[in-house]
């Protein structure tokens, strides 16, 4: 699969349910609104990285099933590359989502996302000039850092974070994560400059309060840009997304967390992962406007 980035991970079916109030346990609460939408944070990410122009494909695992069609069908609608997803007899990996106040409570179930690594050992990933991997086990990291050539690598544990140590990220240039995974692959026995010997840079994605990057180089940080919030889900694949692409087009690290930053700022405001994720006019014309 020729394409300038390759993204390696989940592809979910996203079922959210909007509610001014979160369910008490043994308690029913009524939802104020429901959506089926695509998600799963690979996924997300190749969409956002296509819409910012970005040649993009994907490397996962979906199941013999109406869900697995849809959701490889909307990732061609969107210009990713899907030559090298595995179908599988294992169903399609599902997320629900609970939505209260813009803020988000998930439970996922991997389904065919199970079978990455025999994807990865199947796929033909090509040369592409970066590698995306995000919530991925530790072998499937490994598996790709063995095969990435000259390709830059970037790595979002997310949920995974917790099984990962700082031994484990040789040969990862980018480590993206929130300050709860971060501590997770610290676990307290090593430094933030210890594990910056390893890695280009270190991005922590802080929410409301923005982003901050760590590099040999120093600490940049990026407030976060003040908008109306309506749904968290897949802020942070938009921030990877807003990230990767502006590191690519040989921006600054400082220029590339505004991008990342922006991402995110305009994903937040519509419902659903990908929704909101923009165009490459719409996101310099938002940044533009914030200067």
């Amino acid at each position: 699969m020729e394409r300038d980035v390759i993204a390696i991970g989940n592809i979910n079916i996203d079922l959210t349910f909007y509610t001014r109030e979160y369910p008490a346990r043994d308690s029913e609460t009524a939802a104020d609104g429901f959506m089926a939408s695509h998600g799963g944070s690979a996924a997300n990410f190749a969409v956002g990285l296509s819409r910012l122009g970005v040649s993009c494909g994907i490397v996962g695992c979906v199941g013999r099933d109406v869900f697995g069609r849809m959701a490889v069908e909307e990732l061609k609608r969107n210009g990713v590359g899907t030559e090298e997803i595995l179908e599988c007899e294992i169903g399609t990996g599902a997320v629900g989502i609970i939505v209260e106040g813009g803020s988000r409570t998930m439970i996922a179930w991997r389904g065919a996302n199970g079978m990455l690594v025999e994807a990865i050992r199947q796929c033909n990933i090509g040369r592409p000039r970066h590698i995306h991997l995000s919530n991925v086990p530790r072998e499937a990291l490994r598996e790709v850092v063995g095969r990435k050539g000259m390709a830059s690598l970037s790595f979002d544990p997310g949920g995974a974070a917790g099984g990962y140590s700082p031994d484990d990220l040789d040969g990862v240039d980018y480590l993206m994560l929130n300050e709860a995974e971060l501590e997770a692959v610290l676990k307290g026995s090593s430094s933030m400059s210890g594990l910056l010997r390893r890695l280009k840079a270190i991005v922590v994605k802080q929410g409301e309060r923005g982003a901050t990057l760590y590099s040999k180089g120093g600490e940049v940080y990026c407030q976060a840009f003040r908008v109306e919030v309506l749904d968290t889900t897949g802020a942070g694949d938009a921030f990877n997304a807003g990230f990767v692409s502006s590191v690519l087009m040989g921006h600054d690290l400082n220029e590339a967390l505004r991008w990342g930053c922006g991402s995110a700022a305009l994903k937040i405001q519509k419902k659903g992962a990908r929704k909101g994720l923009p165009t490459i006019e719409e996101l310099t014309n938002f940044l533009d406007g914030k200067s």
